[in-house]
């Protein structure tokens, strides 16, 4: 556990360090860099402290064969899926997985926005004159990396190579080759699509309770850090808890240090260890005091970084962020339970039954019971604006249950009953899987010229101008991380912001309406941008340029002309 504490710690005492830094010194670039290099070093001070604070284990734990095979599988998997993250293919940066096309431009938007913005703490680059409400850590130590001079897609390809060798070591250490499985293969029935469709199909399309590597792990790079710091905090408080020989384990700073910083990176991640600390100080007595302890120091600085992430340090808070939704995404009829999870929710209700027994496990009753909880509560309240988004939450519920439906349920059954059961639960998350990681995929992001072209034309102006274009996902401007007007209309309704006015107010802009250039200066635009994506978007538009053939960048005067 040395190494991959070492190397959270250090990513998370980069970003932390990074924030009071650059709003003191006006942005990353601050002090000529100095804010960038000192975060860094600060970085890799921190991750030699922790390495040198956890005692070596005495003798390397030795996966079993089954835990070798999901660890190869695992380490498959995340090579296709992160070598091939955005690739070059001609004159197209392209990206292996449509899940990714949007996630992959907003990360991007973010990364160079970040490393450019002088304002802490930073405006949204997607809706000009608010502030940025997201967990930026992944995105900010890219911006990092990216000052210092790694080319942005080199950072994203090597952060997610790594997170991804971290998540695999998490993943075992807390619930061996079942928690690897259950990542990789969780799923119902909609795998066997394949069996109807010609190869290629994508079962994802079919469901809800979609792959959890292919939706959640590529696309939401904040669980490269939250998911390898989450399951190693997990282990720590069952070994704690359970195990005599507690060697190599998390201490008591560090635990702090990764729980504190966590909302940085994922909210959900956040919450939902809040809710386990308190499952497990309510049933383990032995626990009790140091969950209080970890509380009494971790609990305020996560509150403070929640809040920073999710008010924008001091705005309004996002809209419809919580709300009631029974039901979840169910259509209301059982097959929709049966197609999503097969028998994944009849296993885990039975689990919980069995652990209502008075000789039944402590230690599956501790991380079982919290887990349920917080899935039944993502079925009847939405933590975001779109609903599914509460997959964030119940990833963790499943990754905490999953090894206890084999531990508790299983693992002394006949092995004929533990083949047909493992087949039901991850024969149809296998075929999804190797569905998504398809050698034939692969999808156009955006035309290299296009990308090499916009840089060219923003190279005179300053990165805080306000520019209006088309709110496409794969705008050179929102690529570059450039603040527009109103971004690609996916993030901003998911994200919770109230855009629509300044969504009206770019359509009069762009169409050329009477007034046009006093909205613009209203809303604080410097710049108009047209192309092909704007000519297409408003085909009737009066603007003086609306039919040039190129690119082109038009700065609006900052008073009327006479």
């Amino acid at each position: 556990m040395r190494i991959p504490a070492a190397i959270l710690s250090g990513v998370s005492a980069a970003v932390v360090c990074s924030i009071p830094l650059a709003w003191l010194a006006g942005g990353l670039n601050g002090m000529h860099g100095g804010v960038t290099w000192a975060s860094l070093i600060l970085g890799v001070v921190a991750a030699v402290i922790v390495w040198r604070s956890i005692p070596a284990m005495p003798a390397p734990w030795v996966p079993s064969p089954w835990d070798g095979l999901m660890i190869a599988v695992f380490a498959c998997a995340s090579a296709r899926a992160f070598f091939w993250l955005m690739y070059a293919d001609g004159d197209a940066w392209k990206i292996l997985s449509p899940n990714n096309l949007g996630d992959l431009s907003l990360h991007l938007s973010f990364i160079h926005w970040l490393a450019a913005t002088t304002h802490w703490w930073p405006a949204s680059p997607i809706l000009a004159g608010d502030p940025l409400r997201y967990p930026l850590g992944s995105d900010l130590f890219n911006a990092l990396l990216l000052d210092a001079g790694v080319p942005p897609v080199i950072g994203l390809i090597w952060c997610a190579v790594i997170g991804a060798a971290l998540t695999g070591y998490a993943l075992w250490r807390w619930g061996r080759s079942i928690a690897i499985a259950a990542f990789l293969f969780n799923g119902g029935c909609a795998g066997f699509l394949l069996l109807k469709a010609s190869w290629g199909a994508d079962p994802d399309v079919g469901c809800q309770w979609k792959n959890l590597f292919l939706t959640l792990f590529v696309t939401q790079r904040g669980f490269l850090f939250a998911l390898p710091a989450g399951l190693l905090l997990l282990a720590t408080w069952k070994e704690e808890g359970f195990v005599k020989e507690r060697k190599g384990l998390l201490t008591l700073p560090i635990q702090v240090f990764l729980l504190a910083s966590l909302p940085l990176f994922s909210i959900h991640a956040a919450l939902f260890l809040g809710i386990a600390m308190v499952g497990v100080a309510v049933t383990v007595s032995q626990s009790r005091e140091r969950m209080m302890r970890l509380a009494f120091w971790a609990w305020p600085p996560m509150a403070f970084f929640g809040w920073l992430v999710t008010s924008g340090a001091g705005g309004p808070s996002a809209i419809h962020a919580l709300g009631w939704a029974p039901g979840w995404m169910s259509d209301g009829t059982v097959g929709f339970w049966l197609w999503n999870f097969g028998i994944a929710l009849p296993l885990s209700l039975l689990l919980c039954l069995v652990l209502l027994s008075k000789g039944s496990s402590r230690e599956a009753r501790a991380f079982v019971w919290p887990a349920a909880f917080v899935f039944i509560l993502c079925m009847l309240v939405r933590f975001a604006p779109w609903p599914w988004d509460n997959m964030k939450l119940m990833l963790w519920s499943w990754l905490v249950i999953a090894p206890y439906l084999w531990s508790v349920l299983l693992e002394k059954r006949a092995t004929i009953l533990r083949v047909v059961v493992l087949v039901c639960l991850f024969g149809s998350g296998a075929v999804t899987l190797a569905a998504g990681l398809d050698g034939r995929h692969g999808y156009e992001l955006i035309k290299r010229s296009s990308l090499d072209g916009a840089t060219s034309l923003f190279g005179g102006i300053s990165s805080e101008a306000v520019i209006a274009c088309a709110p496409e996902y794969n705008h050179p401007a929102i690529i570059l991380g450039h603040p527009v007007l109103c971004g690609y209309e996916g993030h901003l309704w998911s994200h919770g912001l109230d855009y629509r006015k300044r969504w009206e107010a770019l359509n009069g802009i762009m169409k050329g309406d009477p007034g046009w250039q006093g909205s613009a200066r209203q809303l604080g635009v410097s710049y108009i941008y047209w192309s092909d994506l704007e000519a297409k978007r408003w085909p009737d538009s009066k603007l003086p340029w609306a039919k040039e053939a190129t690119s082109s960048l038009h700065e609006i005067p900052k008073s009327p002309t006479p």
